[in-house]
């Protein structure tokens, strides 16, 4: 307790906490340990100017000794994310000393070591044997090899076959054409592959270049829409039989079998894209020069390999630290998404999963009621059949911590290893860990397992293009209407299960309220609770409180209007959720919000999101009980004489 006084004086007095006892209770838990919350403080101080004032700039107020502490580029969530690396490497340099630990019995972990040494033992790059691990095509048809490539996830060229969620309980096949938006970079590694690969002599470099350069202009002028725009208007859905009969000139049928494996019906349902695109593209393609386009083919393969994230032979020159165990685990965990959060759930998670639940679970049901109801005193004046559309939005809002499968057995796991080869090699273990991967898909499209398909639903089951953030912070998944919190997010600074109230909210159900407003903010607001596209949003626009709330919204300095709409109202959510009572606000909402700051500390701007500072600054200038709490003038930068509200 002297210890508890001392830290509450001491930032009493640089104006971050009031000299009043703070609230120590343990709303959803059993127990909230002091010396977690003592030690959680004392890190906030480190990083708090507290000379300056939180009334001008709170994120320099609150953040202002970041750059002090941690190095340029370094974010909350990037520390956090770099800890679970770690915990990776530790995991399998232990296997590696201890050959008999339990763990090696486990379904995942032996195929995950072999797959770990064999990108550790990497040498100089030889991405010939990329292409030297390929089957062979049954003939020199374009369509043999591009059905081929697509079976290892690369599709983006000549005609685009891939299967994708389409909503809550479906996938689909997408037919569409060439991406007339990505070109060959034919650089001399990816020449020198194919020249060692061939065993034939090759036109030069920058013969080959040029010729490669004339056939992707002719792609993209042949690929381009039709009617100017790449819009999602133009899918439509397509039976088997209705695609062969409009485009003859390929055996659909064949091409499909040949990537997907297996033989559809031709009552077989897909999704089309730009049908007249595709004739011509076809058209020119079975009279263009074979050879070339095989050529191309194994080019472009390389290219998205190489390009995919964390792959350790991304740079054409080798370096020391491209296969190093971080870089590793770093590309592991993009490759084998699925294996490596089970390995982490078992050595790492599991312990702590049923006391996190409960807290975060009971948090995420005290908002949905909270937002349903703001939704029913109906400020909008929404009309009577969109208000409870868009009420059973938020009672099927569901929530996955860890992105793991929802009450999946061993067994489960066991069957999903059991066709996945891992051998000592990585370049064929990275080309079987992608066809193990989109095979999986394609077995989903076309399964009629409802127990198998409930399970695979119940969460996102990332590809291994997805960037970086997808699975370093929590994000609302609009296919599954599912947010999902990775286990980077489950630790501090953000969180402990133990945290007291001032903490717990600050960042938990902020986060929380934040992705859940981003299912009503103007795009995904689309989504129903079942992932399928309706038509909220026009019935909106209708609506001119709701467009008057939008427009007060969308300066010309947003980077991402919806990235701010969830900004704003998850904010406004999360302090109407905490902050009920009087007492809350007076004697602890400084803590509060100095917490919610650590999400935004070094923070930087990327196509999606604003700069944290700007992000934390603009959603607390909005709300009024920032000013009240930390006493701000009215018309200073943090309490602005005018404030927008959406949701």
């Amino acid at each position: 307790m002297r210890r508890l006084w001392a830290i509450c004086l001491l930032l009493a007095s640089a104006k971050a906490l009031p000299t009043n006892q703070l609230n120590q209770s343990c709303r959803l838990t059993t127990d909230c340990s002091s010396a977690i919350n003592l030690r959680h403080i004392q890190r906030l101080e480190r990083y708090m100017r507290p000379e300056l004032s939180p009334c001008e700039d709170f994120h320099a107020y609150a953040c202002g000794n970041w750059r002090s502490v941690h190095a340029a580029g370094v974010s909350a969530m990037s520390l956090s994310g770099t800890r679970v690396d770690q915990r990776y490497v530790d995991l399998f340099e232990r296997l590696l000393r201890e050959p008999h630990a339990p763990e090696h019995r486990l379904p995942m972990h032996a195929k995950l070591l072999r797959y770990y040494q064999s990108c550790r033992a990497l040498g100089k790059p030889r991405l010939r044997r990329y292409l030297e691990q390929l089957p062979h095509p049954a003939s020199n048809h374009w369509t043999e090899l591009m059905a081929l490539l697509g079976r290892y996830g690369y599709h983006e060229h000549y005609v685009k076959i891939e299967v994708s969620q389409h909503n809550a309980t479906r996938h689909m096949v997408v037919v569409q054409p060439h991406n007339y938006n990505h070109s060959l970079n034919l650089t001399t590694a990816i020449y020198g592959a194919l020249r060692r690969h061939t065993h034939a002599q090759l036109p030069h470099l920058g013969q080959l270049r040029s010729q490669f350069g004339e056939l992707d202009a002719k792609l993209q002028q042949l690929s381009r829409p039709t009617n100017g725009s790449s819009d999602e208007e133009t899918l439509h859905f397509y039976t088997l039989g209705q695609l062969q009969r409009e485009l003859p000139d390929l055996n659909w049928t064949h091409v499909l079998q040949l990537q997907l494996g297996a033989t559809y019906t031709s009552g077989h349902q897909l999704l089309v894209d730009e049908p007249p695109v595709l004739k011509q593209l076809i058209t020119y393609l079975n009279q263009a020069d074979a050879r070339l386009l095989q050529l191309y083919s194994w080019a472009r393969f390389l290219q998205h390999l190489q390009k995919l994230p964390h792959n350790p032979l991304r740079h054409n020159h080798f370096t020391a630290s491209a296969s190093s165990s971080i870089g590793c685990v770093q590309h592991m965990r993009k490759t084998l998404y699925l294996p490596m959060n089970y390995a982490y759930e078992h050595n790492y998670y599991g312990k702590q999963r049923e006391a996190d639940e409960r807290v975060i679970f009971g948090v995420f049901e005290e908002l949905k009621s909270q937002f349903a109801q703001q939704l029913r005193r109906n400020e909008f004046g929404l009309d009577a059949t969109l208000l409870p559309a868009l009420l059973n939005k938020v009672y099927g809002l569901r929530l996955n911590v860890g992105n793991m499968p929802r009450n999946a057995s061993e067994q489960f796991f066991v069957d999903c290893a059991q066709h996945w080869r891992v051998g000592s090699d990585f370049y064929e273990n990275h080309l079987e860990s992608l066809l193990h991967y989109y095979a999986h898909l394609a077995e989903l499209e076309r399964s009629m397992d409802a127990s198998m398909r409930q399970l695979w639903y119940s969460f996102n089951h990332h590809g291994p293009e997805l960037l970086d953030n997808i699975d370093a912070t929590p994000y609302f998944y609009c296919l599954g209407s599912i947010i999902i919190m990775p286990y980077a997010y489950v630790q501090l600074p953000f969180y402990n299960a133990e945290f007291w109230p001032a903490l717990l909210y600050g960042d938990l159900a902020n986060t929380l309220g934040h992705e859940m407003l981003h299912a009503f903010d103007t795009y995904f607001v689309d989504y129903d609770a079942q992932g399928a596209m309706r038509d909220y949003s026009e019935q909106l626009l209708l609506n001119t409180h709701y467009v008057s709330a939008v427009n007060c919204l969308n300066d010309s300095e947003v980077i991402m209007l919806n990235e701010r709409a969830a900004d704003i109202s998850g904010t406004r959510l999360a302090l109407q959720t905490y902050m009920q009572q009087p007492a809350e606000k007076r004697n602890n909402g400084r803590l509060y919000f100095i917490q919610f700051a650590q999400f935004f500390c070094g923070e930087e701007a990327d196509i999606y999101h604003d700069t944290g500072s700007k992000r934390l600054n603009y959603a607390l200038a909005q709300m009024p009980e920032f000013a009240e709490v930390f006493q701000c003038d009215p018309g200073m930068p943090m309490n602005p004489v005018e404030r927008c509200k959406f949701w």
